[in-house]
């Protein structure tokens, strides 16, 4: 007896379907902060000499000091981002030109940002490369211990605070006055004596309003006032 082809098809579904398994939860990877940095041991430096175009490539371990000509390179820490932030290293370095003709250097260095902690000279370029080595607990150098300022150095104390002067500067005209009556003043001068007072007389029409009544205008003059004249008389007649 032969059976059905469908009924065989429903029957290796029914059985695959027995096999499926529930969906396991997958743990998400770990992200790192993004200001972390993890020390290395190692720190790889490019020196230029500017005078031949001569490249040297220092690789140094952290506290090691090495010299190249005249100049004396130092590396106190380096450390670089993890995994899953940005590539970037950072090194402290102590950079002496050893002719004492440079100011030396002491600070951070950083392969993203070349322009932050330049050792300033016109003979050498001193510049990071990378962090290599094993992986280290990342350790900043100590602080340098603060330096007190010269004997008999004046420090510039503050003035008085401008709310204190103004406070004092208030008269009695505008709080009252000492016997508890309040004093007027006046609204459009702010002049306690003006207060009462009649107005100023009023200027002339074509006189300036920057100067005197009694003081002539030189753009629009007043006209001229004359004496009035007497009409002529006619000569007497004869009789």
């Amino acid at each position: 007896m032969k059976r059905p082809v469908g009924a065989l098809a429903v029957g290796l579904v029914i059985a695959t379907a027995g096999q499926i398994q529930a969906a396991e939860y997958i743990v998400p990877p770990v992200m790192p902060v993004p200001t972390a940095w993890q020390g290395r041991s190692q720190a790889v430096v490019r020196v230029l000499d500017k005078l031949d175009a001569h490249v040297e490539t220092l690789t140094l371990k952290a506290g090691d000091t090495v010299n190249y000509k005249s100049l004396s390179v130092t590396v106190r820490s380096c450390m670089d981002r993890p995994d899953g932030l940005p590539h970037d290293s950072g090194a402290y370095l102590d950079i002496q030109d050893r002719r004492g003709e440079v100011q030396p250097f002491s600070g951070w260095s950083f392969t993203g940002e070349p322009s932050i902690g330049v050792f300033e000279s016109p003979i050498y370029g001193v510049q990071l490369v990378a962090c290599g080595g094993d992986l280290v607990a990342p350790a900043a150098p100590p602080l340098p211990p603060p330096v007190p300022p010269p004997v008999g150095m004046v420090l510039n104390t503050p003035g008085p605070s401008a709310p204190a002067a103004a406070s004092d500067s208030l008269s009695s005209s505008d709080t009252g006055t000492e016997d508890g009556t309040t004093g007027s003043v006046d609204a459009v001068s702010g002049d306690p004596s003006a207060a009462g007072q009649a107005p100023p007389p009023m200027q002339s029409q074509g006189s300036n309003p920057g100067r005197g009544v009694d003081q002539p205008d030189p753009v629009y003059p007043a006209p001229a006032r004359t004496a009035p004249q007497e009409a002529p008389q006619d000569p007497p007649q004869d009789r």
